[in-house]
C-alpha cells in the first residue's frame, strides 16, 4: 500500500472535528417571555382537576349559547390557599374551544 493511500486510510480513521463550544450568549426577550409562560403554565395545571360539567357545581350567572353539560370544567392549581372561588375554565366538549375563565362561584 503507498503511503498516500496509507494517509487517506488514516484520515478517515479520524472523526471530525468538533466545533470550538461558544461563550453563552444571553436570551432574547421573546424567550424570556416563553419561558415564563411555560414556568407559570406548568405551575398553575401541573395536577389541575378536569370534571364533567354537568356533575361540577358552578355557579356562573355569565354565559353565553352554552350549557354546563356540555363543556369540561378545568380547576386551576391556587397560588395561596385562601377560603375564596375556585377559578376555572371552561372547555367545550366538542370542539375544544374556551368558553369561560374566572371565578367558578363557589365560595359557600
Amino acid at each position: 500500500m503507498s503511503k498516500a493511500r496509507k494517509k487517506i486510510k488514516k484520515a478517515a480513521g479520524k472523526s471530525a472535528r468538533r466545533p470550538k463550544p461558544r461563550k453563552a450568549q444571553f436570551i432574547t426577550r421573546a424567550e424570556a417571555r416563553r419561558r415564563a409562560e411555560r414556568h407559570v403554565l406548568k405551575r398553575m395545571f401541573k395536577g389541575a382537576t378536569v370534571r364533567d360539567g354537568a356533575a361540577a357545581k358552578l355557579c356562573i350567572y355569565i354565559r353565553g349559547d352554552w350549557s354546563v353539560k356540555d363543556t369540561w370544567v378545568v380547576y386551576k392549581n391556587p397560588k395561596e390557599i385562601a377560603l375564596k372561588s375556585a377559578d376555572v375554565i371552561l372547555v367545550c366538549k366538542r370542539t375544544g374551544r374556551v368558553l369561560y375563565e374566572g371565578s367558578a362561584g363557589d365560595e359557600g
